[in-house]
């Protein structure tokens, strides 16, 4: 990531459960819970002298590939009848080849404005003919991968925090990451540096947080960026009876804290954080 104009762990769900989900404890007790019913099945139903190998049962179909929108099936039609390549199109609507072949394999969207200027191009094409990609044509800016995301004009305490006398700065971070990941835009987002050990374990100092400001709610309890007895923090927030919130640290040595909601002011939840290895 490049942060101010510098520079800015999901285990996979294992499938298995019912619901497609399941986790390595759910696991382990599956494995010997289907291995009891096979073995009772066997015992009671299973022997071959009992089956009756003529039963026909019907066949599953196959499930179907994603469709896509007609007017995005519409531009890879006219792409394929022009001969043209998908990087063509990529440099010609000025996003990246993978996003391309993403969205024709239905994995992602193409936005209003890439449709737009996809059919435009291709009617050029058409009209003139011959297409040739122009091997001296420059890239495409290399920031149209990036979006500015505002910089916190001071830290984040993990322990005693600031108090935002800095200068105002932005962030590159990656639009994929902003727009794909976490469906928002780059105003939805403050980047933080934070400094102090009070949130060992989930994060340390020197971390770069990226905060969503939509997400503002502790009625999920967990880390929020915080305005909190003067200063910008960020420590673990929970909802309790009372009106109240109980602020806390992820490090057991410090304290908690229990306040009315109104003393302090919540700034979003941390969603991706970058750190120095």
């Amino acid at each position: 990531m490049h942060s101010g104009h510098r520079g800015l762990h999901e285990l996979g769900n294992c499938a298995g459960s019912a619901e497609g989900v399941d986790d390595f404890v759910g696991l382990r007790f599956h494995d010997v819970q289907y291995a009891i019913i096979g073995s009772q099945s066997q015992a009671e139903s299973c022997d071959n002298r009992d089956c009756d190998i003529r039963i026909t049962l019907p066949n599953r179909g196959m499930e179907e590939a994603p469709k896509l929108r007609p007017e995005v099936q519409d531009i890879f039609e006219r792409l394929d009848r022009a001969n043209l390549k998908q990087r063509d199109l990529a440099a010609a609507i000025g996003i990246e080849e993978n996003k391309i072949s993403k969205a024709r394999k239905g994995g992602r969207l193409l936005k209003a404005s890439e449709v737009i200027k996809a059919k435009d191009w291709l009617s050029i094409v058409e009209t003139e003919g011959d297409y040739q990609p122009d091997a001296e044509q420059p890239m495409a800016d290399p920031q149209i991968s990036y979006v500015e995301v505002p910089v916190l004009p001071t830290f984040a305490g993990m322990g005693g925090g600031g108090t935002g006398d800095a200068d105002r700065e932005t962030a590159l971070v990656p639009r994929a990451l902003v727009e794909d990941i976490l469906q928002g835009k780059p105003a939805d987002f403050l980047l933080i540096n934070v400094r102090g050990d009070s949130m060992e374990g989930d994060f340390r100092h020197g971390d770069q947080l990226l905060v969503d400001m939509r997400d503002r709610s502790p009625t999920q309890p967990g880390p929020f960026a915080l305005w909190f007895d003067d200063e910008y923090v960020v420590k673990n927030v929970e909802r309790v009876p009372g009106g109240q919130v109980r602020i806390f640290s992820s490090n057991p040595k410090y304290s908690t804290v229990s306040i009315a909601t109104e003393e302090t002011r919540i700034i979003g939840r941390p969603v991706w954080f970058g750190r120095r290895l």
